[in-house]
């Protein structure tokens, strides 16, 4: 590699590290603030770049919300289940294996309920803005994590008999992740409306909606 090329390549290096420091601050300030209230001025000022800075790696506001979702869920919510590739983890039966990684869901509600308040404001700003789908190809690149754990724990289920094989994997895959997500945002965002709606902690309702679940695929 020649001077001019090596230069070119750490500027592109300092370019993109530029680029990923006004990402994180801008999930900073969407957390914070909510998606909707936040102005790119607002992230100019937490990143300490100008907003033209700001523009110059995102066009639109909508470019950035999508690139900062995308962040999320690469740096913060795929490290919730690194202990899912551990020794400990593949010991376990298929369902054993399913439990365990449908029990992240009560830990991500209990100790990080920011990011499920940011990913609920980010699925409303998407339906509310039109988003296509085209533009969220790499934000669903990164949610893979979850689907590819529970899908082969489930078929590891259907190999040691634990879980029934006739469980679609897909459809239950889709089912009770979302069932999860809506619980979890239901009792963070709206928490009690009514006063039966307390009768039942939240860490209640997401063990026995994922009991629920074990008992329909488990044999």
């Amino acid at each position: 590699m020649n001077l001019k090329d090596k230069r070119k390549q750490e500027l592109d290096e300092q370019k993109e590290k530029r680029k990923e420091e006004v990402v994180a601050a801008a999930v900073e300030v969407f957390k914070e603030k909510g998606i909707e209230n936040t102005k790119m001025t607002d992230v100019a000022l937490k990143a300490e770049v100008g907003i033209a800075s700001v523009y110059r790696y995102f066009k639109t506001k909508t470019d950035l919300i999508v690139e900062a979702a995308t962040w999320l869920w690469r740096e913060e919510v795929n490290n919730f289940y690194n202990e899912f590739y551990e020794e400990n983890f593949l010991k376990l039966s298929g369902s054993e294996r399913v439990r365990k990684v449908l029990s992240s869901f009560i830990d991500i509600y209990e100790n990080h309920s920011e990011t499920i308040v940011f990913l609920e404001n980010f699925d409303n700003y998407i339906v509310n803005q039109k988003i296509s789908t085209d533009k969220l190809e790499e934000y669903e690149k990164n949610i893979i994590t979850l689907k590819s754990l529970i899908l082969s724990s489930i078929e590891k289920g259907k190999e040691d008999g634990t879980i029934k094989k006739q469980i679609n994997s897909n459809d239950f895959y889709i089912t009770i992740t979302h069932s999860l997500m809506s619980l979890c945002q239901k009792l963070i965002l709206r928490g009690a409306v009514l006063k039966s709606d307390s009768e039942v902690k939240g860490r209640e309702q997401l063990s026995l909606l994922i009991d629920m679940a074990m008992n329909y695929i488990c044999n």
